[in-house]
């Protein structure tokens, strides 16, 4: 009987060990004040439901978990121009907690953005790459600090008198990713 319980026990360990969640994305975009804001934080591991929660978020912003509470997004509009240090945790249906601390700058803006859309892409992709340059054709640097979910975003980081050429990519589950699409031009004036 001891021995059973005792390989119980450690199977029951074993497995909580893998139940840990973590908050995987470690770094997020620049902001704009009064411009729309969005990014998603991304966990791995764990036991659903999570709980998420948020300390000292910059004015305007809030963060909303997902239906399934796999993910959460940090959305709204920043109110004032600052660098904000802020705490974002997840608390896993085991008890683990994983908190990561986000460094926010929200410039004051030119006053102008690139509002970007483009051709949704493949079926149960992971999601999109945006790279921007000021030359046609390239070379392109990425813009976004983590996949994007959606096949649209807000380029708020523009100069005045500054022409743009943006390109998409699509990132597969297993980190694939696809070529470029066709480049589209923004003219900031």
């Amino acid at each position: 009987m001891k021995t059973f319980s005792l390989i119980a026990m450690a199977l029951l360990c074993g497995s909580l060990a893998f139940a840990q969640v973590k908050i995987t994305t470690t770094s997020i975009p620049e902001g704009t004040v009064d411009q729309p804001y969005s990014v998603t934080i991304e966990t791995k591991g764990g036991e659903l439901p999570f709980v998420w929660s948020s300390e000292d978020l910059p004015a305007g912003l809030t963060l909303t978990p997902t239906d399934d509470t796999r993910t959460a997004t940090l959305t709204g509009k920043p109110t004032a121009a600052s660098t904000h240090r802020f705490d974002i945790s997840v608390k896993g249906h085991g008890g683990h907690v994983s908190t990561v601390a986000y460094t926010l700058t929200i410039d004051k803006g030119t006053g102008h953005v690139a509002d970007l859309t483009w051709k949704a892409g493949a079926k149960n992709i992971a999601g999109y790459n945006l790279y921007r340059s000021t030359a046609s054709g390239g070379p392109y640097s990425q813009i976004n600090t983590s996949l994007l979910s959606a096949n649209q975003y807000t380029d708020s980081n523009v100069e005045n008198g500054t022409t743009y050429y943006y390109v998409a990519t699509e990132v597969n589950r297993k980190g694939q990713e696809s070529a470029y699409s066709k480049q589209a031009k923004a003219v900031i004036p």
